[in-house]
């Protein structure tokens, strides 16, 4: 932003707000068109514009630049999540996971400064907490919720305050720190790198016992599909072997039923015949016996 687009912008203040005694002077005037130059010189003046809007529209008083710097961080750092916003996620997180969910790196779902708070707690501790919401009356104790808001505002606080700076500023702040840095900071700076170090290293562990773990899994279940499809394709050969010697069984009752049949109808003409023959020799000895 420009000191021209400041000096729009203190006059559209000046408009909104004629009884206030903040600007009644030229050189009062000046300075706050000054100040507003060096302040917001790393932002987007149409952005600065459209908080001073919403600020004229919402507050009876003149803004002050950290009002305005407050409404510019909500505008553009949606990324910061309020403590209200990450706890609502948090509990729902927990209501909907699984009892024995151990969540060693909720980084992977979470942002990172809703995982540090996460992990400053532990996230056994605070399911614990969450499980325990309610006293043996029935009463909501909350303090699942309270011991998240103590570990996460602030580092909400500080990442808010950071984003609200100017970047010249913030540069600046960085260099002095760094320069006026002792030893203390250079032993807790190593000593944080090297737990961090070592937690990624343990983290790394069980990723590969995990990895481990699902492959000796998936061998097995390989193992058993396997068997399975052996013992499927055993039952159905002996299946079509029972089918064929069941068929090959009907072939030869129905096979020795018709021979059965053939003999008794020949056994039946032959038994015919006989009566037949029988009858005519008889009655050939009866015609000699009139003779």
């Amino acid at each position: 932003m420009t000191r021209s687009d400041a000096i729009k912008l203190i006059g559209l203040v000046v408009t909104a707000y004629p009884n206030s005694d903040k600007y009644s002077s030229r050189g009062a005037v000046d300075d706050a068109v000054n100040l507003w130059a060096r302040m917001f010189e790393d932002d987007d003046s149409r952005i600065v514009a459209m908080a001073l809007e919403k600020h004229i529209c919402t507050c009876k008083w003149p803004p002050s630049v950290e009002e305005i710097k407050a409404i510019i961080f909500e505008i553009c750092s949606p990324d910061i999540i309020p403590p209200d916003e990450a706890w609502a996620v948090i509990a729902l997180h927990i209501d909907n996971s699984s009892e024995y969910e151990g969540l060693d790196e909720p980084e992977r779902i979470f942002p990172i400064s809703i995982a540090k708070a996460i992990k400053a707690i532990g996230y056994r501790t605070l399911r614990e907490l969450r499980r325990r919401r309610y006293d043996h009356h029935g009463k909501k104790t909350g303090l699942d919720r309270v011991a998240f808001l103590q570990a996460y505002e602030p580092i909400y606080e500080r990442e808010r305050k950071n984003a609200m700076l100017p970047q010249s500023l913030q540069t600046a702040i960085s260099y002095t720190q760094n320069a006026l840095s002792g030893n203390d900071r250079k032993l807790l700076d190593k000593t944080r790198c090297s737990l961090e170090k070592a937690e990624a290293e343990k983290i790394e562990m069980y990723r590969r016992m995990m990895r481990a773990d699902r492959e000796k899994y998936l061998m097995e279940v390989e193992q058993s599909q396997k068997s399975q499809q052996s013992q499927q394709s055993q039952q159905s050969q002996q299946t079509l072997l029972s089918t064929s010697e069941s068929s090959e069984s009907s072939e030869n009752t129905e096979n020795t039923e018709s021979n059965n049949n053939t003999g008794s109808s020949e056994t039946c003409e032959r038994y015919e015949r006989y009566e037949s023959n029988e009858i005519e020799g008889s009655a050939n000895n009866t015609e000699s016996d009139n003779n």
